[in-house]
């Protein structure tokens, strides 16, 4: 069964009696009214939900069913999206391929951008609010994700990190990201803009001599960068700018660079244009949380605590744990309890998208596979799953509440 926000049903009963019940315990807090209100650490967290990440679809790599016939896989399936909803979550951020052509001419793709369009509606129709993140775009490719597979399940020559080293190819996320502000700012699940997916410039770019960077050192990285085509930070202000001149009003997320690490954070300008979140994605441990199926990395008590940046209005916008790590959900009970604490707005990685042929081989992070390292098919009421839904029942607030400008 679809939800649409106006039906009565069990999911929107609990809700109501929930808020009624926080609202008691909080002094009756006023619910959010805007879109930037959904983002404010003060009232929060009022978002929480998951990631799915989509990718442009390589026939050739792929075959006919791993990722679908379309244009942009994996698949995601009505029910996936209901159960999401039924289970509480109000938030799917969306890891898209940009609107955009990855290589020059760099022009609008109509089949990405009609997917991108579709999801959205479909997420809406679900009672979930989205957030459109591009993982790719002008002079970045899927590829860049996945730099240790190459020359294993994809050539080299599939990598494209031109971005870096190309204002004409930055020129196309400014044109991207003006026509997607046009054509989606007025939807009613919109809850914000994810400029760019993990930002890299750090590895990949280059410096003033060529070089790659490789750069982990945010002082040194600021230094090498300066006026270069490798200069995130200059890139973010650039396109947060550009998506104001045309959406005054939908909050613009921004990850630091190094795939969204907090030790990057204090290179943004978080007030280079009104309506700016801090938006970072965190693993640690990654030893643990990324463990292989020899589960060997046990959990260490306190490792899922997070710790706030200095921000004032920023949320985690993917964490995860892979589902048979050692308490795995002792480990995200932790995450989750301080996130609630500090008023943060999260996203679990990753969210099941329904598309069986996939997910049977892809499950690392798919909590709804359970623990056991060799599930191959759903194992719904799973103990992991049953602590995240804890957290999604703390929700109350859904697509429709909230104004537009």
């Amino acid at each position: 069964m679809v939800f649409r926000p106006n039906d009565l049903t069990r999911r929107t009963a609990l809700a109501s009696a929930m808020a009624m019940v926080a609202g008691a315990m909080t002094g009756c807090q006023p619910a959010p009214q805007s879109r930037l209100d959904l983002w404010d650490n003060r009232t929060g967290p009022h978002l929480r939900g998951v990631v799915i990440p989509q990718r442009r679809v390589y026939p050739h790599l792929d075959g006919p069913d791993f990722l679908g016939s379309g244009a942009v896989g994996v698949p995601v399936t009505d029910e996936a999206l209901a159960r999401l909803a039924d289970r509480g979550a109000n938030l799917v951020i969306l890891s898209h391929p940009g609107i955009y052509r990855e290589d020059p001419p760099y022009e609008p793709d109509l089949a990405i951008e009609d997917a991108l369009n579709d999801i959205i509606r479909r997420c809406e129709l679900a009672g979930l609010f989205v957030v459109i993140g591009y993982r790719t775009g002008p002079g970045r490719s899927e590829f860049t994700f996945h730099r240790d597979g190459s020359q294993t399940w994809f050539p080299p020559d599939m990598i494209n990190d031109r971005v870096w080293s190309s204002f004409e190819a930055q020129d196309g996320w400014a044109a991207m990201w003006r026509r997607t502000a046009l054509r989606f700012k007025d939807r009613r699940n919109l809850a914000g803009y994810l400029v760019m997916v993990e930002p890299n410039a750090n590895q990949a770019g280059l410096d003033a001599s060529g070089e790659a960077l490789n750069e982990w050192d945010a002082l040194r990285l600021a230094e090498r960068v300066e006026g270069l085509p490798a200069d995130w930070p200059a890139l973010a202000r650039r396109l947060a700018a550009n998506i104001r001149e045309v959406d005054v009003e939908t909050p613009i997320l921004l990850c630091p660079d190094g795939y969204g690490f907090a030790g990057f954070a204090s290179l943004l300008d978080l007030h280079a244009a009104p309506g700016l979140v801090l938006n970072l994605h965190d693993y640690a441990p990654r030893a643990y949380t990324h463990q292989d199926r020899s589960r060997s990395v046990e959990f260490v008590r306190g490792s899922g605590r997070f710790v706030p940046p200095q921000a004032e209005r920023w949320c985690l916008g993917e964490m995860g744990v892979a589902r048979w790590a050692p308490s795995a959900a002792r480990y995200l009970h932790e995450r989750i309890t301080s996130l609630e604490q500090q008023g943060a707005n999260w996203g679990l990685f990753r969210g099941d998208t329904g598309w069986r042929v996939y997910e049977a081989r892809e499950n690392m992070f798919n909590t709804l596979y359970g623990a056991h390292p060799d599930a191959v098919d759903p194992q719904p009421g799973n103990r992991i799953d049953q602590l995240i839904d804890r957290g999604w029942r703390r929700n109350q607030v859904w697509p429709g509440a909230i104004r537009a400008v």
